[in-house]
């Protein structure tokens, strides 16, 4: 006979301290597993990011740059020859508060030269060199015609309502057409009367470029806008023949503005246009343009991080960031000498060798380079490998000034 015996026995030290192991194996690869997984999640954020950034600013900057010249086909040369007893300036709004590296003069081209207002105009190796960068970025301008503010409704292109200058010729006054208006008055889609001067979404405001002409001479002048004054709910329709009693827009050209275009008396200034004593003005064109620049600031915060921004300078007025985290911004023109050689790849777009502005061709974007946030301790994916970025490179035709009397 056989007797049972009570045992209490359990795990051995060793099974125990081996089943402690596979656990904390097992446990430290399940982390792993949601912690690359986590990496992986921001990382892929980071880059949508990343490339709807790029996307945002190339689609703006594409924009601007394909519609260089629009509006300035009417005008001799294509470019607009400015006052010059004080030198004007351009990407700078009220302070001033100028593009890196300070104010930015219009170019001079050719012997006896004035500066010029041109649809392209280069600033090669003009920009900051962005932190990491050994190479100066570029600074791009171009100008094109507004064509959502109708001021020729406004501005007498036809003799029924012309402008009137007053007897210094530095203020303007525009009168409201007809209802309907004239056959002359080019409206938006969707309007059936032009919004007033004044109105709170595209109206005028001080810093804003108004170009006048060309006159019968083939004169263009353009200033800078310091004070508008009128209602800014709906015009009031002028009436009769002659067109009378509609609201009126008073439009100041001050000298001393942000960007020195104004100076009345002077050669090529926007008085030069007014008749003698002031007086109607009528059948010349009148239009709000736009001076676009385009440049890199560097933006540092509390905490010293650097940040470079990709900014958007219209007129005279506040620079706008469209892109952070920028590495570099660099162009080349295709363009033509004055023999009619091609130029391909120029930085200045051939200016230092005296070729004009307006035979640039084609613009080529050689880098517009975006980077991650990341300052290199954010993950384990990226601690060691940098940041993430995306690098734009592509060529636009400035169609307005390729193919206008050309072809």
């Amino acid at each position: 006979m056989h007797r049972l015996s009570n045992s209490r026995g359990g795990f051995s030290l060793i099974e125990l301290m081996m089943a402690l192991a596979l656990g904390l194996v097992i446990t430290g690869a399940a982390v792993k597993l949601y912690s690359t997984g986590v990496d992986a999640t921001w990382v892929i954020q980071q880059r949508a990011e990343l490339q709807q950034d790029l996307r945002g600013s190339e689609s703006m900057l594409l924009k601007d740059i394909s519609l260089a010249g629009a509006g300035l086909t009417g005008v001799p040369g294509d470019s607009v020859a400015l006052p010059s007893t004080t030198q004007p300036i351009y990407g700078c709004s009220a302070g001033p508060v100028c593009a890196p590296n300070g104010a930015i003069n219009y170019p001079c081209v050719g012997g006896g030269c004035v500066p010029t207002l041109y649809p392209i105009m280069p600033g090669f190796a003009r920009g900051i060199i962005p932190p990491g960068s050994a190479t100066p970025s570029d600074i791009i301008t171009v100008t094109y015609s507004d064509t959502n503010l109708p001021m020729s409704c406004y501005s007498g292109a036809t003799n029924v309502n012309p402008v009137n200058f007053n007897a210094t010729g530095n203020v303007l006054t525009f009168m409201a057409p007809p209802n309907p208006p004239p056959a002359s008055c080019i409206l938006p889609p969707g309007l059936v009367y032009p919004p007033a001067l004044t109105n709170s979404v595209n109206g005028l405001l001080p810093g804003d470029i108004i170009m006048v002409g060309p006159t019968v001479n083939n004169l263009v002048a353009i200033g800078e806008v310091t004070a508008v004054a009128g209602a800014a709910g709906a015009p009031t329709p002028c009436a009769g023949n002659p067109c009378a009693g509609g609201s009126t827009y008073a439009v100041t050209f001050a000298n001393g503005d942000t960007l020195k275009l104004n100076q009345s008396g002077q050669a090529n200034d926007l008085t030069k246009l007014a008749p003698a004593g002031g007086g109607p003005l009528a059948g010349v064109p009148i239009t709000r343009i736009f001076v676009i620049t385009y440049y890199l600031q560097n933006w540092v915060d509390a905490a010293g991080h650097t940040t470079t921004i990709l900014y958007r300078q219209v007129n005279g007025q506040k620079a706008i960031p469209i892109a952070d985290n920028v590495a570099n911004m660099q162009f080349t023109y295709d363009t033509y000498n004055t023999n009619g050689t091609l130029l391909n790849a120029s930085g200045d777009g051939g200016e230092a060798a005296g070729t004009s502005p307006n035979l640039i061709r084609k613009i080529n974007i050689i880098h517009l380079t975006v980077h991650g946030q990341l300052y290199g301790v954010k993950t384990s994916l990226m601690a060691t490998q940098g940041f993430q970025s995306f690098d734009l490179q592509t060529s636009i035709s400035a169609r307005n000034m390729s193919y206008n009397q050309r072809y």
